[in-house]
């Protein structure tokens, strides 16, 4: 797996916002068991409280099985979007979702409502697992 990283001016990133992410890219890849796969993740941080506008604070694009561009707004909660936005990659990487976000493991889901897709309940669900496992290992 290989990550990198971009921000708004120029491209040019904080050293500290960068180390922090990749530190906390790796954790999470781990916990995901996506670490060895052998992908590509740009992270894009955008300094914006949302990164379009329907008001997301994080996207994730799978260009395809081993490519993926995150997007993410650094005013609000940067750790946690990235979480659940590392879990989409896992979820396109493994094969459990489809480029078009229609088939979720096998299953067609393109009547199914933005809040009741199985990804993102998944994404939702497990990114509050990975924070809270992420928190707890600063811990002494």
């Amino acid at each position: 797996m290989k990550v990198f990283f971009s921000g708004p001016r120029d491209g040019q990133l904080d050293t500290y916002l960068q180390a922090s992410a990749l530190m906390f890219v790796k954790f999470i890849s781990k916990e995901l068991n996506i670490n060895r796969l052998r992908t590509n993740i740009h992270v894009k941080f955008h300094h914006k409280l949302f990164v379009d506008n329907s008001h997301s604070e994080g996207l994730c694009e799978s260009v395809d099985s081993r490519n993926f561009i995150i997007d993410v707004a650094l005013y609000g909660n940067w750790m946690s979007t990235l979480a659940h936005e590392l879990v989409h990659v896992k979820q396109f990487a493994r094969g459990e979702l489809t480029e078009n976000l229609q088939y979720w493991k096998g299953k067609d889901h393109s009547e199914t409502k933005y809040w009741d897709q199985p990804w993102e309940k998944e994404a939702r669900r497990l990114q509050v697992q990975l924070m809270t496992k992420y928190m707890k290992s600063f811990e002494v």
